[in-house]
C-alpha cells in the first residue's frame, strides 16, 4: 500500500510538471522583460512594417527581431480581443488604445541597439502582456516600465499618437 501512494505521488508531481503552462513564463524567450509575459513567438521585420495581433491577453507575434537600427517602421495593430488594449512603450513615445475590433497604425523608431519593450498598460502586470523589438538574442531591455504599467502616461492621448 505504501508503495502504490508513493507512485501516485511521483505520478501526481510529474503530471503537475508536464501540464504547466509554459506560455506565461518569461524563460526561453528571446529577450528577458520583467515579471510573466505570454510568449506568442518571434517574427523577423521584413520591410518598414510588421503586423501585430492585440488579443486577450498577448501580443502576436511577442517578439519582433530585426529591422535596420535606428529606422522608423508602421506597426499595424488590430485588437482581435474583447477588451480594450494598449500598444505602449515610453522609450518607442508610442501609446495607443484600441477598442475590441479596431485597427491602427502607430510609427516606432527602433533603437540603435538593444531592446525596446512594449506592453498594455491594462494588462501588463495581471496577464504578462508585453513584448519587445530586438536584434539579436539576449538583448537587454531599456526603458522598460515598472511592473504594473506605465506611470508616464498622462489623461490626453499620451505621446501624440
Amino acid at each position: 500500500m505504501r508503495k502504490i501512494l508513493i507512485l501516485l505521488g511521483v505520478v501526481t508531481i510529474l503530471a503537475a510538471g508536464c501540464g504547466s503552462d509554459s506560455s506565461k513564463t518569461s524563460s526561453g524567450t528571446p529577450v528577458q522583460l520583467p515579471g510573466n509575459t505570454t510568449n506568442k513567438g518571434t517574427k523577423d521585420i521584413s520591410g518598414a512594417a510588421a503586423d501585430v495581433e492585440i488579443d486577450d491577453y498577448y501580443f502576436s507575434p511577442t517578439f519582433l527581431r530585426g529591422g535596420a537600427a535606428g529606422s522608423t517602421i508602421t506597426v499595424h495593430l488590430k485588437n482581435q480581443g474583447k477588451q480594450p488594449h494598449t500598444f505602449t512603450s515610453p522609450e518607442l513615445k508610442v501609446d495607443k488604445q484600441l477598442n475590441p475590433g479596431e485597427s491602427a497604425d502607430v510609427q516606432v523608431t527602433l533603437p540603435q541597439s538593444g531592446a525596446s519593450e512594449f506592453h498594455c498598460t491594462f494588462h501588463q502586470q495581471s496577464n504578462g502582456m508585453q513584448g519587445a523589438f530586438f536584434f539579436k538574442d539576449g538583448d537587454t531591455v531599456a526603458g522598460a516600465a515598472p511592473s504594473g504599467g506605465n506611470p508616464t502616461t498622462t489623461a490626453g492621448g499620451y505621446y501624440g499618437n
